[in-house]
C-alpha cells in the first residue's frame, strides 16, 4: 500500500500540542480541511483498542462524512498509531483498514508532528496529501492561536 507523509512544526510546547491534538473541545475547532467545512462533533478515548470518531461536514450540510479509528499504539507525547476502520467519501464507502502513525517531536522552535498514512484508492495521491496537510495546517494555526 502506498504511504503518504506530511509534517508541520507548531510553535508551541509538546504538552500543549498533545492536549490540543487529543482533546475533544479542541478537535472540533481544527479537524476539517477547508474553510467552508466544519467538525460538528468528535469523541476521543485515547486508549489502546479504544476509538476516535468525528464528523466532517460542509457548513451548509450539503455533504458530510464520519471518520472512525481504533488506537493501536500510544506513547504519551511521542507516538499515536491507529487504523481507520471505515471512511465515507461523498458517494463512496470504503471498508478497509488503513494505518496512520503520528510522531510528536520536540524541536528548538516548538513541536514537529509527522503524520504517515496509507493512501486510499479513490482519490489521487496529490488530493489526499493536500487534504491531510490542510487539516494539519489548520491544527497548527489553531494551536498557535491559543
Amino acid at each position: 500500500m502506498t504511504k503518504i507523509t506530511i509534517f508541520a512544526i507548531i510553535n508551541s510546547d509538546i504538552e500543549k500540542v498533545w492536549d490540543v491534538w487529543n482533546n475533544e473541545k479542541h478537535i472540533i475547532n481544527w479537524c476539517f480541511a477547508w474553510d467552508d467545512w466544519s467538525c460538528p462533533k468528535s469523541s476521543n478515548d485515547l486508549k489502546i483498542w479504544w476509538k476516535f470518531t468525528t464528523t466532517m461536514a460542509a457548513r451548509d450540510w450539503s455533504m458530510s462524512f464520519d471518520l472512525e479509528w481504533i488506537y493501536l499504539n500510544i506513547i504519551d507525547k511521542k507516538t499515536i498509531e491507529y487504523v481507520m476502520i471505515d471512511m465515507q467519501y461523498w458517494e463512496h464507502f470504503i471498508e478497509k483498514w488503513r494505518k496512520v502513525s503520528l510522531i510528536f517531536e520536540k524541536e528548538w522552535e516548538g513541536t514537529k508532528i509527522t503524520e504517515t498514512f496509507d493512501a486510499e484508492d479513490i482519490h489521487s495521491l496529490e488530493l489526499q496529501k493536500a487534504w491531510w496537510q490542510s487539516i494539519l495546517d489548520r491544527f497548527k494555526n489553531y494551536c498557535e492561536s491559543l
